[in-house]
This record gives C-alpha cells, sequence and structure tokens, in this order.
C-alpha cells in the first residue's frame, strides 16, 4: 500500500488493485477539521465528534477521491458475519460485509482498528469490503463472504484478489481470556492475537491463492500521526473510511 497526497489529503491506494475498471480507497486521518480527539479527518457519524465537522470532512473526502456521496452504500457494522448483495445506495442493517457487481455503487465500510478487507474479481467484475474485527474473524466473516461471491456470482475462489487495508497488527493487539478462548494458539503470541494471519488462513483454506492476497502490515496503533485507533485512544478516536467501486462504462 501507498498514499497519494492530493490535496491535503492523502489517500491509501494498493498497486495491484489500480485498474481501469475499478476505484479504490482508504482514507488517512490528515486534512479535515475536526479537534482532538478526533483531529482531523474524522468521517465516522458514530463518535461524539460534533456532527458539522463530520460533515465537511466527508464532504472534502469525497470530493478529493471523485465519487458522489449519493452512491454510497454504508453498512451499520455490528462485528457480526453478515454479508450483503448491495444493488444501490443506503443504508443496510446489521452488516459487516458487502458484495456488489454493480457499477457506480460505492462500497463503503469505516474501521479504527478492525480489519478493512478489499475483494475484486476481475473476470466478473465483482468487488467487496469487509469490516473484520477479532468476533467477525472468529465468526469466519471472510469466508462467508467469499462462498457469497461463488453463490451469487459464480466466480472462482483462486481468481479473487484480496488486500487488507491498515488496522492493528499482532504487535499491539494484546488481547484476554476472553477472546484468546475464541483462537487456536497458532495465533496467539504473548497474548497477543494475529488477526492478519487468521484472515490470511481463512482465506486460502477458502480457497483464495496466497499469491492473490495482499496486506498492506500498516498497524493503526504504531502510526498515531497517519492513523484512528481504538485500542491506543481507549474509543475516544475518529474513523477511516475503506471505499471501492466497479467504475461505469469501462
Amino acid at each position: 500500500m501507498f498514499f497519494e497526497k492530493v490535496g491535503d489529503l492523502f489517500i491509501g491506494r494498493f498497486a495491484e488493485l489500480f485498474s481501469e475498471h475499478i476505484c479504490h480507497g482508504f482514507s488517512t486521518r490528515k486534512g479535515g477539521v475536526s479537534k482532538p480527539p478526533y483531529n482531523t479527518l474524522n468521517l465516522g457519524f458514530n463518535t461524539d465528534d460534533q456532527y458539522y465537522n463530520v460533515t465537511e470532512n466527508r464532504k472534502r473526502f469525497f470530493k478529493t477521491v471523485g465519487i458522489s456521496e449519493k452512491n454510497v452504500a454504508i453498512p451499520e457494522q455490528v462485528h457480526g458475519n453478515r454479508v450483503r448483495i448491495i444493488t444501490e445506495s443506503g443504508t443496510y442493517p446489521e452488516s459487516d460485509g458487502l458484495i456488489t457487481n454493480v457499477p457506480d455503487v460505492i462500497l463503503t465500510i469505516q474501521t479504527a482498528d478492525c480489519v478493512p478487507v478489499f475483494l475484486y474479481e476481475p473476470a466478473k467484475r465483482v468487488t467487496g469490503l469487509v469490516h473484520a474485527g477479532w468476533r467477525g474473524t472468529y465468526k469466519n466473516i471472510i469466508r462467508e463472504t467469499i462462498n457469497t461471491m461463488i453463490r451469487n456470482f459464480r466466480v472462482k475462489a483462486e481468481n479473487i484478489h484480496i488486500f487488507f487495508g491498515p488496522s492493528i497488527g499482532p504487535c499491539c493487539y494484546q488481547v484476554g481470556d476472553t477472546v484468546i478462548h475464541h483462537f487456536s494458539l497458532k495465533y496467539i503470541h504473548n497474548n497477543h492475537l494475529n488477526l492478519w494471519l487468521c484472515l490470511y488462513d481463512q482465506l486460502t483454506e477458502a480457497g483464495c491463492l496466497a499469491e492473490n492476497i495482499y496486506m498492506s502490515r500498516l498497524c493503526t496503533v504504531c502510526y498515531p500521526e497517519w492513523f484512528f485507533s481504538h485500542r491506543r485512544n481507549n474509543g475516544k478516536t475518529g474513523r477511516m473510511l475503506a471505499f471501492i467501486k466497479i467504475k461505469k462504462n469501462t
């Protein structure tokens, strides 16, 4: 992953996901108007930040990346494993995974430590976005997403390309017994959970190819100047936004 400076904003991109058919990106915390502890580009309405600030931040972000907010699909994330097929913009209750093959419908998720997972199947032009924290990972939302893509769009798992955006890394994700007992000890080291490895294994078990899985390996806790982190700031923080869309008439 690299970060493209556009005006005052920095947009995270995957070189391998650049395509004439796809537009994608991941926000950082730079370039907005919010005050501490939400400084500055907080894009989450589900925070205690002022509504005006988030509205202005979203306006700046969407204008910078060249997409229309009226075309955005927004899941009401609940750390579950529900995956929805999206055909139009709007708000989708109790959802943590979105999939579409409809051009100009913009899939989005918000994160502040959880793993944002981008998916793209180029042959059928199907895209997906997944919000994967420890609960969603334990409930195997990533496998549910892969299976939903296969069932509904007749894609092959080996043709799906997967990208992990910035999220809390195994370096910083210390967890207690309540979380540890849900996971194999393969993913626990000194009481630290490795969500990246767990999701990687779930993908390969679902039939995805290792060479099609790309990880940013950027820990949101380690880089406070770039990323919001729920863990680092004890819940008082903003939200980043991941988005992906299929371009129209390409």
